[in-house]
C-alpha cells in the first residue's frame, strides 16, 4: 500500500486527502497545513503534523506539495532525501537555487511535476524527445479576482471592463509576480526543456470570464512563415476568485496516482 503525505490543506489538499482515505491501495501518511486549525476532525489526529521537519520520520512513498512554492525552497531537498516528491507549485523552480538543489543535485528519489491545466503535455514531450521543439509561448486568461499578482500593473486596470494584460515577457519573472497563478506555465517551461527564460508568457485579466483559459503555442525550427506550429487551448470552469479550476482537481488527483515507479530524475504525470 502506497503511503502519501500531503503538504497543504486548501481545497485541493482536501480533495486529495478524501481520495486517499477512500482508496483501497493508498494510505494517508500525514497532513500538514500552515494553519493547523484548518485541518478538521475528518483527518485523524495521528495523521496531523505541525512541523515539516518531522515528516521525514514518517514512513512515506510520496510527498505531495499543494501549499506554496516556498515549501519546495525550504523543504524540497529534505523531502527528496526521504521519498519521491510531487511539486504542485512548480513556479518554485523559477528560483535558480531551488531548481539546482532539486533537479541538478544528486538525489536518490524522483521529482514529479503534475500536468495541471496544461493542454497537450504529450505533444510537448514528444516534440522535445524528437528535438523538434524550438520555441513556445503560453497565455493564461483569468478573472482578476482569481489573480494574486504582485508585479507592476497598468494605470486604470481596476476600473477597466476590457481585458487587461498584466504581464508579457519571459516566464521566470512572472513566476515571482504570480507564483500561485502560473504553475501551468512552469509545467510548460520544464516539460519542453526550454526553461523559464525562453518560454514567452502572457497573463491577462478578464472580468467577463467564468473559465480559466490556457492557450499554448509550440513552434518548430525555421522562420515564422515556414516553421511547424501547434496551437492548443483549454477552458476550465472556474468562478471569480478561484485560483484552481474545478476540472484541475481531478486532473491533479490522476497525476498523484501516476506519480510512482519512475526512479531518480524529473518526471511529468
Amino acid at each position: 500500500m502506497r503511503k502519501i503525505g500531503i503538504v497543504g490543506y486548501g481545497k485541493l489538499g482536501q480533495h486529495l486527502c478524501r481520495a486517499i482515505q477512500h482508496a483501497e491501495n493508498l494510505d494517508l501518511a500525514f497532513v500538514w497545513n500552515r494553519n493547523p486549525a484548518a485541518i478538521g476532525s475528518e483527518i485523524p489526529n495521528s495523521k496531523k503534523i505541525t512541523d515539516l521537519n518531522h515528516c521525514t520520520d514518517i514512513p512515506c512513498d510520496l510527498i505531495v506539495e499543494v501549499a506554496h512554492p516556498i515549501i519546495s525552497k525550504q523543504c524540497g531537498a529534505s523531502f527528496l532525501s526521504h521519498c519521491d516528491y510531487m511539486i504542485g507549485s512548480p513556479t518554485a523552480l523559477a528560483d535558480r537555487e531551488t531548481e539546482d538543489k532539486l533537479l541538478h543535485s544528486t538525489q536518490k528519489n524522483g521529482v514529479y511535476i503534475p500536468r495541471g491545466a496544461l493542454p497537450g503535455l504529450e505533444e510537448v514531450l514528444s516534440m522535445k524527445r524528437a528535438q523538434k521543439l524550438h520555441a513556445a509561448s503560453i497565455t493564461m486568461r483569468k478573472h482578476p479576482k482569481s489573480l494574486k499578482f504582485s508585479g507592476p500593473l497598468p494605470n486604470g486596470h481596476q476600473n477597466s471592463i476590457q481585458p487587461v494584460t498584466y504581464y508579457q515577457g519571459p516566464l521566470r519573472r512572472l513566476c515571482g509576480y504570480a507564483p500561485n497563478n502560473v504553475n501551468t506555465m512552469a509545467v510548460l517551461a520544464l516539460s519542453s526543456g526550454l526553461g523559464m527564460d525562453k518560454v514567452h508568457a502572457t497573463l491577462i485579466a478578464d472580468r467577463s470570464l467564468e473559465h480559466h483559459i490556457t492557450e499554448v503555442s509550440l513552434y518548430g525550427a525555421g522562420s515564422p512563415e515556414e516553421r511547424y506550429s501547434l496551437e492548443l487551448i483549454r477552458k476550465s470552469p472556474a468562478g471569480a476568485g478561484s485560483v484552481t479550476s474545478s476540472a484541475t482537481f481531478d486532473t491533479f488527483l490522476a497525476s498523484m496516482i501516476r506519480a510512482t515507479g519512475q526512479g531518480v530524475g524529473l518526471h511529468f504525470c
